[in-house]
């Protein structure tokens, strides 16, 4: 049997169809903290759960789907550029949830040789179990396969203070601190 190769538009398709796949719509238990712990490994090996390991005051930069990555990338980069960031913990999600494990080794190979070894303690992997993540950043699930589809999140002592949806700009930034935390 002779075996045929796929063309190199093939892996980009396989790919939005892989993070695509984990996209569902969820209830909210609540508007402030998640009813079940969120669950990742950081890209450094370290299971964590997520508002409980993450400190006392955090930011989350998650997107669940591929075609936001370049949003997520400059909420990344505006959030280290703002002196208001400069005490708070910033993680950048990634959600792999719904995509083959090929796909998913594929991924994580690639932010790993990405990011810089120091920081890979702040990317977290999400494999399973994503709607935990929706709840905590504000996804209804829907949309997100958009290019501005980012959920911001600004938790101190486990409490979301802020949520912010969509491309980063300067009215983001201050909706994002601007947020009392109880």
């Amino acid at each position: 049997m002779r075996r045929r190769r796929l063309g190199p538009a093939v892996l980009p398709a396989i790919l939005a169809l892989a993070a695509g796949g984990g996209s569902r719509a969820l209830g909210v238990d609540s508007p402030d903290t998640a009813s079940d712990p969120a669950r990742a490994v950081t890209l450094a090996g370290r299971h964590i759960q997520a508002p409980a390991d993450l400190g006392g005051r955090s930011l989350l930069v998650a997107s669940f789907h591929r075609a936001a990555n370049g949003s997520a990338r400059a909420w990344r980069a505006a959030l280290e550029d703002d002196s208001r960031a400069a005490e708070w913990s910033a993680y950048t999600v990634i959600v792999l949830d719904g995509a083959p494990e090929m796909i998913r080794r594929f991924v994580v190979r690639g932010v790993r040789g990405e990011v810089p070894e120091d920081r890979h303690g702040s990317f977290l992997i999400v494999e399973e179990e994503s709607d935990a993540w929706r709840t905590l950043v504000g996804s209804s699930g829907e949309g997100e396969n958009r290019k501005d589809a980012v959920f911001v999140a600004r938790l101190e002592n486990g409490a979301v203070c802020a949520r912010v949806r969509g491309a980063v700009s300067a009215e983001a930034l201050d909706e994002l601190f601007s947020g009392a935390c109880s």
